[in-house]
């Protein structure tokens, strides 16, 4: 369960991210296609392949590792085996000649499984996986390079006398084998391979010549695998939208444009660079255009301590068109005299023929002593980016509701609440793309339980449509029913006497219903306790998930920051709720894992997962419980909703 008791994220279809946006198909028949390409390719499978496993957590919640390299290398050498005509597989030299190669490499690999007790019972399980994969042709030119998703849902058995599980493992097998299929409808119906094939069939010898196998693929390795250091960007993030692509004019002239992206990895996890603390800084440069770009290289200037030890320029050399290039830089942070935001700028160099994007400038979190309490402000995320244009979703509605304050005196107060909730108003507007007057924001005084009524019941209505998805976001406190699990939103006038000055997420969950929307994204951020009166020897978990008796397919998603009885964290260096904070970097782009330039609702989940883990168990040992699920789990399209573009 480790990529979900973060995420119970569910696909029933699996998606293809590429460079124009996504491709979905369909079901697998039940007879694989055999495309038989007259060529000769070589298989070449990425270290995380060979050591490809899903981390998960038993009935008691203890964390196991689930092997599926066995299961994955037999579905790739048998599948590439019916899309060509000879596959060699590495390592071994071939003694033919080789028209192609292969690489693959393994991305996102989850699991989607939350047992809530023992029991003699079936759950939802839920297997994710990703993979990244290229053509080279006999050349050296990538004919194909596209990144894969796909997931597969089954039923895992558990018993009451025993933490063990059973099922998974046929979960895993199925998603490896859509994942495989998918691999190999792409590469078995890709123009430029089936064009390559023609002229090996037609005996062209001029273009079919021996040459030397291209150099490996750079392995694919999620960016979310570690935390990374809070940045503060000026003009753009990491990740962020990167200039236009160059205009036809350009192109025709013999220009090429370059587009990269840069994130910093810090050694401790701690988000903070400390004096003598090892760190690195990670490049991907693509080039966009139709034309070779040379002398590509990298230039780090900024702050003495972050660049004093670093090697710049780092060079990157030739870039086909196409082609990503990724490189990291280590480095060990000077000497530093007091904590403060030091700048780091990261800027793209190029021959002349090359238009390149504009430098990224960070503001990176130091620190002199590792040991000290570090209260340096990086408040990087309320830098909201500009609006271009017309609304990315029109039709999408965005509530953000931030209770910090109660009129009850007894109440405890929860920091940042309502600033999380105003900030995640302007980013549902900026970042989302939803019109500014489909958004509300009420935040303390001014979300009373009445507020929370209108807002919900008479105003959501009018707004929405068969074709709206609905954002909501909610920080505060919340109140778990001891005899039901009910978990019920706190108002500004509310009371944790009783229920009738509460709003309820099942009341919430109806008036989404008969708003007649598409779809809704529900990101809560709330600090839980028990009613009044409750046994501690009987402690009832929150319910999160609703029954629907209308029997309609579920069409919210739930991701939940804080899913056990317990206060949320704040994060002080990011003025935030800790697990607000994240959400808004992710949006930003940092939860962008496949690389495919859209942050969806299931990347979130499990970006944001990582983060507030890192955070907490290194602060507390004990961490806070990150859940994302889509209610009832019945739902799977719901963790491949686009939230935001970033390129």
């Amino acid at each position: 369960m480790r990529r979900l008791s973060r995420c119970p994220l569910a696909f029933l279809l699996f998606v293809v991210w590429v460079s124009s946006g996504c491709q979905f198909f369909g079901q697998r028949s039940s007879l694989a296609t055999h495309y038989n390409l007259p060529l000769t390719v070589q298989l070449r499978m990425d270290h995380s392949i060979a050591a490809a496993s899903l981390d998960y957590r038993d009935a008691c919640g203890q964390a196991l590792t689930l092997p599926i390299r066995d299961g994955l290398e037999t579905q790739l050498k048998k599948r590439m085996g019916q899309v060509f005509e000879r596959v060699h597989l590495e390592p071994g030299p071939s003694t033919d000649a080789v028209d192609g190669v292969v690489d693959t490499a393994l991305g996102v690999r989850q699991v989607d499984l939350f047992i809530p007790r023992k029991a003699n019972k079936s759950y939802p399980a839920t297997v994710t996986l990703g993979m990244e994969f290229s053509y080279t042709d006999h050349h050296g030119t990538v004919l194909v390079s596209k990144k894969l998703q796909s997931a597969a849902t089954g039923e895992v058995e558990t018993r009451a006398d025993t933490c063990n599980i059973s099922g998974l493992d046929k979960v895993a097998e199925e998603a490896a084998a859509k994942l495989v299929e998918g691999m190999a409808q792409q590469l078995g119906t890709a123009t430029k391979i089936r064009e390559q094939a023609q002229f090996r069939k037609s005996g062209d010898k001029g273009t079919m010549q021996s040459a030397p196998v291209p150099p490996a693929t750079p392995a694919v390795a999620p960016l979310a695998a570690t935390p990374v250091v809070p940045v503060a960007p000026l003009q753009s993030a990491a990740g962020s939208t990167p200039q236009a692509a160059a205009p036809d004019s350009a192109i025709r002239s013999g220009m090429t444009q370059l587009s990269f992206r840069t994130i910093i990895r810090d050694d401790n996890q701690n988000h903070v660079l400390e004096q003598r603390e090892s760190f690195s800084v990670e490049f991907e440069v693509k080039n966009e255009g139709a034309v070779v770009a040379e002398g590509v290289e990298v230039e780090l200037s900024g702050h003495a301590a972050i660049v004093g030890g670093l090697k710049s320029p780092v060079s990157l050399g030739t870039l086909q068109p196409g082609e990503v290039r990724r490189v990291a830089v280590d480095g060990k942070v000077g000497a530093v005299a007091d904590a403060e935001q030091a700048e780091l700028m990261c800027a793209l160099r190029a021959s002349s023929n090359v238009l390149l994007p504009s430098a990224k400038k960070f503001f990176v979190a130091i620190h002199p002593d590792a040991g000290a309490a570090v209260e340096v402000l990086s408040v990087d995320v309320d830098q909201l980016p500009s609006r271009n244009g017309k609304s990315a979703q029109p039709n999408s509605v965005g509530i953000a509701i931030g209770i910090g304050a109660f009129r009850d005196p007894a109440v405890p107060t929860v920091k940042f609440a309502a600033h999380d909730a105003d900030v995640m108003g302007g980013y549902f507007k900026t970042v989302l793309g939803v019109p500014p007057h489909k958004v509300k924001v009420l935040s303390d005084a001014n979300a009373l339980r009445d507020d929370l009524i209108e807002v919900f019941e008479q105003w959501l209505p009018k707004q929405g449509s068969p074709q709206a998805t609905v954002y909501i976001y909610l920080s505060g406190r919340a109140v778990v029913d001891q005899e039901t699990g009910i978990v019920s939103l706190l108002p500004y006038d509310g009371t944790r006497a009783g229920a009738s000055r509460m709003f309820s997420l099942a009341r919430l969950q109806r008036a989404l219903t008969k708003a007649s929307v598409k779809q809704a994204v529900l990101m809560l951020d709330l600090s839980l306790e028990p009613s009044s009166g409750f046994d501690p020897g009987r402690v009832v978990p929150p319910r999160w998930a609703q029954q629907d008796s209308s029997g309609e397919p579920d069409r919210v998603m739930l991701m939940i920051g804080n899913s056990g009885l317990q206060e949320a964290q704040a994060y002080q260096p990011g003025q935030h709720g800790l697990f607000t904070y994240f959400l808004l970097k992710g949006l930003r782009g940092a939860a962008d894992l496949d690389k495919s330039g859209t942050v969806l609702s299931g990347e979130l989940c499990e970006y944001v997962h990582d983060q507030v883990d890192a955070v907490t168990r290194g602060a507390t040992g004990g961490g806070q419980p990150t859940l994302c699920l889509p209610m009832g789990g019945r739902q799977p399209v719901l963790t491949g909703i686009p939230l935001s573009k970033i390129r």
